[in-house]
């Protein structure tokens, strides 16, 4: 079911301020970019066996600071079917993120954390 820990998702005002202190200061690297119309990009950071992914707040709606823990699995819709048979409830059903051959869905773990699980076929890139 679940793979792995993916990401951790930050959501910042200034995503380019941000992937300069990323890089420059903690020396993390850009590993893949995700373009938005009107706003700055999505970027996933590499940061040992994780990501570190920025969102831009314009785009996410949502105020600064952490927004979820993702976790890597083979199949979003097995695995959100094997929860919800379990008794979670999804904040957000399956669903294309648009991008990268991203597929996703939200959940909440104890204390309202929220969780994500995270798909990427091969041709989507890492």
């Amino acid at each position: 079911m679940i793979n792995q820990i993916h990401k951790i998702a930050l959501v910042t005002d200034d995503v380019e301020g941000a992937v300069r202190f990323y890089t420059q200061t903690l020396g993390l690297e850009v590993m893949e970019r995700f373009p938005v119309e009107d706003d700055e990009d999505y970027v996933f950071l590499k940061a040992g066996d994780f990501i570190l992914e920025l969102m831009p707040k314009k785009s996410m709606q949502a105020e600064e600071g952490f927004h979820h823990i993702s976790f890597r699995v083979d199949s979003v819709d097995a695995c959100a079917q094997e929860l919800k048979e379990k008794g979670v409830q999804m904040e957000k059903e399956p669903f294309d993120a648009g991008a990268g051959g991203i597929r996703l869905a939200f959940f909440k773990g104890p204390n309202d954390v929220p969780l994500q699980l995270f798909e990427q076929n091969q041709e989507g890139g890492s």
